[in-house]
């Protein structure tokens, strides 16, 4: 029961495939080994520096090509590794970071900046900081410290940090 199952297998993957089965009319020939791979140098690693000495600084391994026409390859030198440059942060963004900011002082820093810039266009102080979004100085308000909120001193023209009731 076993072998027909077996057989059932085989001919049914047999009928799935491409081929026929002509066992007889197939060239049997060995197929040649290909050539072994050469083998890479033996690598040897520098001796541990003595104690109380700088260690010497590790050179990159250059990089190999293979040799398309076949014999040794190729030894190419690898190009050292340079750090991506670190965008700008345009005044904006700069911006937008202290104000999403958690520390008060920061806030503070764009809020009084958005006051100056509105008392620029303007000949009286805003009647609340959240008309500063709405005369796009800020693009948004800040999250104040839990337990105080800002507010807009009239007598120094200055936003401050202010306890609440």
């Amino acid at each position: 029961m076993k072998l027909l199952g077996k057989m059932l297998v085989c001919v049914v993957l047999t009928g799935c495939s491409q081929e026929s089965l002509e066992f007889t009319q197939r060239d049997i020939t060995p197929v040649p080994e290909p050539p072994p791979a050469p083998q890479p140098e033996k690598v040897t690693l520098p001796e541990p520096p003595a104690k109380g000495t700088e260690p010497p600084k590790i050179q990159p391994l250059p990089a190999t090509v293979k040799n398309p026409e076949g014999g040794l390859p190729k030894v190419e030198p690898t190009p050292p590794k340079t750090e991506p440059a670190k965008p700008e942060l345009t005044p904006e963004e700069i911006k937008a970071r202290k104000l999403i900011s958690d520390d008060p002082a920061e806030n503070l820093e764009v809020l009084n900046q958005a006051l100056d810039d509105w008392l620029a266009t303007h000949e009286e102080l805003p009647e609340k900081i959240a008309d500063l979004v709405i005369d796009d100085h800020l693009p948004m308000l800040p999250m104040a410290p839990a337990g105080q909120h800002f507010e807009i001193d009239q007598i120094t023209k200055r936003v401050v940090l202010v306890a609440n009731n």
